[in-house]
């Protein structure tokens, strides 16, 4: 497919890989990635890193700073940026509030869970972005991430917000308020080390003015935030349906904000995604993203054209596999 020469960015947004799998993901960059001209990989590491700052966060599965080095001297040799992408609002856990299903952050500090009453939410729990306490243990895995990864761009996440201004420092404060001033101290602590700040723009869009649903724009006020925050925050637009048109596209372009175009699975929808956003560029986007939500491995072998044999549920990574020829190759 071909891209507007100012669309500099080729990019994959990929789940960390398993300890075990280290070997076939730098293969996967070395002999994949760097072929088909990707530039840019972020990758969705979550909590799976073995913290020093606060070992009571990792994740299952924790990527050593050997791992990550490794990925990083692959990335390194193509020219590849490589991006560490945290979840630094929601997506802080599972809905129960059980042990094994807290994560990370909330394994090692319950106390910073945004819906402490509730024993079960809806989606997923989120973080108290009003408790100074929880900035301070964030910013120390923000920053100890971003020193392994050697990182230029860092990742914040903040998408698919439910669980805000519930507890009781929040609710008596605006959800644009919280979401801005949270985003604005992430930006300003990166910032203070030269990083740039990623995100996903979801929140950022009013879905009723936009068409949207609630998962991929906002319906809790949280889109107002948009005039908020400092305009060099790359956002990542994504969006996966079959849509008449993806006004995101004009939205982030006159708030004045960089974007890259985000598709996922279905191969239809995202060329018609990309195609809109190649008519409706305002000079802001700086180009396409895929998106992948599977099992690393699985996707990896599809693209590899490595034998399956070890029986992956689901479609996602072939679906996934035949969207990016469609976007790269």
């Amino acid at each position: 497919m071909t891209y507007p020469s100012s669309w500099s960015v080729r990019g994959i947004c990929v789940t960390a890989p398993k300890p075990a799998d280290l070997e076939l993901f730098v293969r996967f960059i070395d002999e994949r990635l760097a072929k088909d001209g990707i530039n840019t990989l972020v990758l969705l590491t979550r909590y799976r890193y073995m913290f020093e700052t606060h070992p009571e966060c990792r994740g299952n599965d924790p990527l050593s700073k050997e791992d990550v080095a490794a990925i990083k001297a692959a990335c390194e040799r193509h020219g590849i940026e490589l991006i560490p992408k945290m979840n630094l609002f929601g997506h802080q856990s599972g809905k129960a509030k059980t042990f094994q299903s807290l994560d990370g952050l909330l394994r090692g500090f319950p106390q910073f869970d945004e819906t402490p009453d509730a024993d079960e939410v809806e989606y997923c729990r989120s973080l108290c972005p009003s408790d100074p306490e929880c900035g301070r243990i964030v910013f120390d895995l923000v920053g100890e991430m971003a020193d392994a990864f050697g990182a230029k761009t860092f990742h914040i996440g903040c998408d698919e917000v439910f669980e805000i201004a519930k507890c009781p420092r929040c609710r008596d404060k605006s959800t644009a308020g919280l979401l801005a001033s949270w985003v604005g101290a992430l930006h300003d602590f990166l910032a203070e080390k030269g990083i740039r700040t990623m995100m996903w723009g979801d929140r950022l869009i009013d879905g009723t003015a936009t068409g949207y649903g609630r998962w991929e724009a906002s319906q809790n006020g949280t889109d107002a935030a948009i005039d908020c925050l400092p305009k060099d925050i790359l956002i990542c637009d994504w969006h996966y349906e079959d849509m008449e048109a993806y006004k995101s596209v004009e939205v982030f372009g006159e708030a004045g904000y960089d974007a890259l175009i985000c598709p996922w699975r279905y191969r239809a929808n995202a060329l018609k995604f990309v195609e809109y956003a190649k008519a409706h560029d305002m000079g802001n986007i700086k180009g396409v993203m895929e998106t992948t939500w599977c099992d690393p491995a699985a996707l990896i072998k599809q693209l590899l054209d490595i034998p399956d044999d070890a029986g992956y549920s689901g479609e996602n990574h072939k679906l996934v596999a035949d969207t990016y020829r469609a976007l790269f190759m």
